[in-house]
């Protein structure tokens, strides 16, 4: 008897194993995956009551959905859109984790919380809520993104912000929910147009963009040759440089000089000699000047701007 309690007291005492959450099964499930998720397989990540879904009226890459949560600790893999959480109703305290750090604050209804895409998530909460999700593809950020700054993007971050609170998305909100609600006539045009403004106030308040460099070859775009026309008559009287009219259109000088060439037929020196040239000539025509004054109020040699101006008239 005494060698059997001996050999029991012997043996390795059992480790207690920490039990497994849902947080944790999703994760090692996910990490299995090795992908980036979507709209649909969110809510076996974050399960919820699904209230509204805008598929019959929106288009598919801007999606809203409403939906009810019960207190949670969830984690969420990286997802293939960028997600908007706007809360409708409830308050609790948000506890969440993207990278780094947790961040903690208090939501309601009026908060916004962004995530951007590709980037795995905690989250957890303690009290029930009701919340819209705008699901936005990376194609719809990044096309409106070019046609709102007239540049070619290339990347679009959304900033980490657990709490933000924007009068401007909620009211979008509210009348999508509206015109989904609703099944009127013209819902369609109605979402899109919501969904576009959305999108555009998302990228001017909340977005770091990164653009692609211009390619060297062919013309300007119209914005483009209209903001260097704009830029050189704006500053005609002093000296303008190569990199700052490159910059106009991000550019390297060397880039720019090329494109400047092919579109207006002459090195960008020259043209911006010849409406100094014009201007001083305009300046003579009109106005009782000495000739010394106008060659100064255009930045040019005396010399040049009065063989110039002798030569056209």
């Amino acid at each position: 008897m005494a060698k059997a309690a001996y050999s029991a007291l012997s043996r390795p005492a059992k480790k207690n194993k920490k039990k497994r959450t849902t947080a944790d099964e999703s994760r090692e499930e996910a990490r299995a995956m090795g992908q980036l998720i979507t709209v649909e397989e969110l809510p076996r990540y974050a399960p919820g009551e699904l209230k509204l879904d805008s598929s019959p009226v929106g288009r598919n890459d801007f999606r809203l959905r409403i939906f009810r949560y019960a207190p949670s600790d969830i984690w969420v893999p990286p997802s293939e859109n960028y997600l908007i959480v706007i809360y409708r109703d409830g308050v609790t305290s948000m506890n969440r984790r993207v990278t780094g750090a947790w961040k903690q604050d208090h939501v309601g209804r009026g908060v916004t919380t962004l995530l951007t895409r590709a980037e795995p998530s905690n989250w957890r909460w303690q009290h029930d809520i009701e919340v819209s999700h705008f699901y936005i593809s990376p194609t719809l950020m990044t096309k409106t993104a070019s046609e709102a700054f007239d540049r070619d993007a290339e990347t679009v971050e959304l900033h980490d912000l657990l709490k933000v609170e924007d009068p401007m998305l909620t009211w979008i909100n509210d009348q999508m929910v509206q015109e989904i609600a609703a099944g009127g006539p013209g819902g369609r045009l109605c979402y899109d147009a919501l969904a576009l403004q959305a999108s555009v106030h998302i990228l001017r308040k909340y977005a770091a963009i990164e653009f692609k460099m211009p390619c060297a070859q062919g013309r300007f775009r119209p914005a483009h040759a209209r903001l260097i026309e704009d830029y050189v008559e704006q500053n005609i009287s002093r000296n303008i440089t190569l990199e700052e009219l490159a910059n106009i259109c991000n550019c390297t000088p060397v880039q720019f000089a090329r494109k400047f060439r092919i579109h207006y037929g002459m090195r960008p020196h020259a043209y911006v000699l010849r409406r100094k040239v014009e201007h001083a000539c305009q300046h003579l025509r009109r106005d009782r000047v000495a000739l010394k004054e106008i060659a100064l109020l255009a930045a040019s040699p005396t010399r040049a701007t009065s063989i110039a101006c002798s030569g056209s008239t």
